[in-house]
């Protein structure tokens, strides 16, 4: 994954995040299914970098934003599915994979 790629997938997070109150709740799943195969890691650390940003940008507000804390929640629970997927064997699971994963065992990701 060059780096442009990576600036790209984190601007695309932010936008998301950014542009509703609920924005956190489809990040994952949508990145995922535009890159669908960079890895889940590539995924979590594009999460938490987004999230860090919004955070950079908004540090001197004195309550912490709703959109960074739920950013770095999803980006979590997304880490608790690349476990599960990792002691099934598959240690380097990509975006179609866990859309795989999502719509066999835990559809949270798909509804939420």
């Amino acid at each position: 994954m060059s780096l442009q790629q990576i600036d790209t997938m984190i601007d695309f997070a932010i936008a998301q995040v950014s542009d509703t109150p609920d924005g956190y709740r489809a990040v994952v799943r949508e990145l995922a299914k535009r890159w669908p195969d960079v890895t889940g890691a590539q995924i979590v650390f594009v999460l938490v970098s987004s999230a860090h940003a919004i955070e950079r940008v908004f540090e001197m507000t004195p309550e912490p934003r709703t959109e960074v804390q739920q950013t770095f929640r999803v980006a979590a629970l997304l880490a608790s599915d690349l476990f599960a997927l990792q002691k099934r064997g598959n240690f380097a699971p990509s975006g179609r994979d866990l859309t795989a994963y999502w719509r066999e065992n835990d559809p949270f990701f798909l509804t939420l």
